[in-house]
């Protein structure tokens, strides 16, 4: 075997062993969300809800995600809106009063994230004598709401689901090619593998947008969760006590991405991929003692260290090229066109279970299929985000700049 074949064969052989555990919880994810459907049915009761909107600087854009909540298909009666103005420096308090909704300010330059903010709500509802309500829901200040959100959140509820995520997509899908391509991802991130999740039984993640929690569920596992990524870090504290998130599709919230500012597109990304990562560390540990069975906390500490689509796309492409090199190197020699022929189509069988994933969310989400346009920007995408991962890590909650329609380029 000549020294380029070997090379080759070590180099599709170390891709695909790494790349191993990924593959199969991949290929489970994507057999189990092809089960994924609406279930939108009559609401028999109306539970009551007290609805959370963490806001930091939202002046300009609070009276809509207000305004948007208000529209909802729920009796008024039934849900109490909250804008918790966090360290506000700007109007957002005032502005969120007039057009309707109760304020709690908080100022504390120590404890500045989303996640303290939550927490200091929470406690303060807590201490209230009047009646709590069944559940908690938690939305984004630059979010607008389906109007049948509670109707959805409200039947799981009676089911006796406690802790809920909803579907989270994109409010402004159309405003550039980035946009496309997120909501497309986000029909992957926050859809489909959400839905494998919960029904391969390991509970979904939770996406910090769109997010119920039953009150009694919240006392036995209060929020604790003030990191960067504060939605899967309380992912993980309920999944590491035995707690079970469930996927609702039905429900859904839209947010805005930032399209026509680098800085703050950066500054929004950075701060998702970096406080991704400090979890992995983190919970690794706590993950392989869960009381559960080796499948399953394999399972868990393959979700919890899976990466980025875009690296591990790279990461099978190299794999399968090597592969195919010792099969053309080794042309002629039987024992190296066995090798590489196995390696060659158990990475082609990669290929087509991520290109089953990839179509779940035109055929179970519906989707549009012009989305698939916005895919030739991938390899854009993705050089930015290696560029984005090189960055200095965020040390709090910073609110994501905005900017008016007509100033972006």
């Amino acid at each position: 075997m000549t020294a380029a074949v070997l090379i080759s064969l070590t180099i599709a052989l170390l891709s695909f062993i790494g790349m191993a555990r990924y593959h199969v919880l991949l290929a489970l994810i994507s057999r189990a969300a092809r089960s994924l459907s609406l279930h939108e049915k009559p609401l028999r009761d109306h539970p009551r809800f007290t609805i959370l909107v963490p806001a930091h600087n939202e002046e300009l854009g609070i009276a809509a995600t207000v305004g948007s909540i208000h529209a909802l298909d729920y009796p008024r009666q039934a849900y109490r809106l909250i804008v918790i103005a966090d360290n506000c420096t700007d109007q957002t308090a005032k502005a969120a009063r007039a057009c309707g909704a109760e304020v709690m300010e908080r100022f504390d330059n120590a404890h500045r994230s989303k996640g303290y903010a939550l927490e200091y709500a929470l406690k303060k509802l807590q201490l209230e004598t009047t009646p709590a309500p069944d559940a908690i829901v938690v939305i984004d200040a630059d979010t607008r709401v389906d109007r049948k959100l509670l109707q959805a959140f409200g039947n799981r509820i009676l089911e006796g689901q406690e802790w809920l995520q909803g579907y989270y997509s994109v409010s402004n899908p159309d405003d550039s090619w980035r946009t496309q391509l997120m909501t497309y991802a986000f029909a992957l991130f926050n859809g489909v593998w959400l839905a494998g999740q919960d029904a391969l039984g390991l509970g979904c993640s939770l996406r910090g947008n769109g997010m119920a929690f039953a009150w009694n569920a919240l006392s036995r596992q209060p929020w604790r969760a003030y990191g960067l990524a504060e939605d899967l870090e309380f992912s993980w504290h309920l999944r590491v006590a035995g707690e079970k998130i469930h996927f609702v599709p039905e429900a859904r919230v839209y947010g805005e991405i930032i399209s026509g500012n680098e800085k703050a597109s950066k500054a929004q990304r950075l701060r998702w991929e970096k406080g991704r990562a400090q979890l992995k560390a983190h919970f690794a540990p706590a993950v392989r003692q869960m009381p559960t069975s080796k499948f399953r906390r394999w399972l868990l500490l393959s979700d919890l260290k899976m990466l980025p689509l875009s690296r591990y796309f790279m990461a099978t492409g190299v794999s399968w090229g090597a592969s195919l090199g010792v099969v053309l190197l080794g042309f002629g020699r039987i024992d190296a066109a066995i090798l590489g022929g196995i390696l060659l189509g158990l990475n082609t069988f990669v290929f087509f279970t991520f290109a089953v994933y990839l179509s779940l969310p035109f055929r179970r989400l519906h989707l549009p299929w012009h989305y698939l346009k916005a895919l030739t920007r991938v390899p854009f995408y993705v050089g930015w985000k290696f560029l984005l991962l090189l960055s200095r890590t965020p040390a709090q909650w910073v609110r994501t700049e905005r900017i008016k329609k007509d100033t972006e380029v």
